[in-house]
């Protein structure tokens, strides 16, 4: 299974944001031992990631993922979209951030601080107000990464599904580096995953086997099926359900820190 199948839509609440020119395809997925990779930190044994190379969309599979209404969508979405420039300036000294030793002592200071705050304001506008709203965070990640997320092991998970306490439903990631950063996704959620590797071997997974155990079964039971590549620009963000998809972020192509803030809630 090589082709895009229907599932999680992209959306773009901003009108100067171009999804078609920021969208590529991988050929599938592969063992993180033969993929090629700059960055230091190691995988760990199984991790799966991309395989190149990547290229453009068609004008069918930008359909399959393309959605402008986000009204008419469910709850499970991919979005990206512009932060205000008031919350950018206070937070621009992130932007120059050449070592991630000076990190904690910048985050320190009243004018980031002051950024924090319009962050958590300018969010409340679009969150759920039922929802649980996790404690942010600010970090980096190294240039040059096919994938980022480092586990407690010290090592990279490659593509993953989040697995918090399902409390959550969306992340927000927003670009505070200097360069574009990138949001890796298979655009089906765990429940179509299961289904399909159900569909092929109903021995591979349980309904019980736990949500990275399916998402790792679907990568080696189908792995032609494509990873979406979406670039993220300095001062955007993205919001995604990465609890329900199998996703990881990036930084290919990229010299400098990847300085980002990111929290989970529900957004609407």
């Amino acid at each position: 299974m090589n082709q895009l199948m229907e599932g999680i839509k992209i959306v773009c609440s901003d009108s100067d944001i171009n999804l078609k020119d920021r969208l590529f395809l991988s050929s599938g997925t592969e063992p993180a031992s033969v993929s090629t990779d700059c960055g230091s930190t190691p995988y760990c044994n199984n991790a799966l990631v991309p395989r190149l190379p990547w290229r453009s969309l068609t004008s069918m599979e930008q359909q399959i993922l393309f959605n402008t209404k986000l009204e008419k969508l469910e709850s499970l979405y991919v979005s990206i979209l512009n932060i205000p420039q008031n919350i950018l300036d206070c937070l621009k000294e992130l932007n120059k951030l050449e070592d991630r030793r000076f990190l904690k002592d910048i985050l320190q200071t009243e004018r980031v601080k002051k950024g924090v705050a319009l962050i958590h304001e300018y969010i409340e506008t679009f969150r759920m107000q039922s929802a649980e709203l996790s404690e942010y965070r600010i970090d980096w990640n190294e240039p040059k990464q096919m994938t980022v997320t480092v586990d407690s092991e010290r090592c990279r998970v490659g593509l993953h599904i989040d697995n918090q306490r399902g409390s959550s439903l969306h992340r927000i990631s927003i670009n505070l580096g200097s360069e574009p950063r990138y949001f890796l996704f298979i655009n089906l959620s765990i429940d179509q995953l299961y289904r399909l590797i159900f569909e092929t071997d109903g021995n591979a997974v349980s309904i019980i086997s736990g949500r990275s155990r399916i998402c790792m079964a679907f990568m080696q039971l189908f792995p032609n099926y494509p990873v979406v590549k979406l670039r993220v620009n300095p001062g955007e963000a993205y919001i995604a359900p990465t609890e329900h998809i199998t996703h990881d972020g990036c930084t290919e192509g990229t010299h400098n820190l990847d300085v980002f803030f990111t929290l989970r809630s529900i957004f609407s």
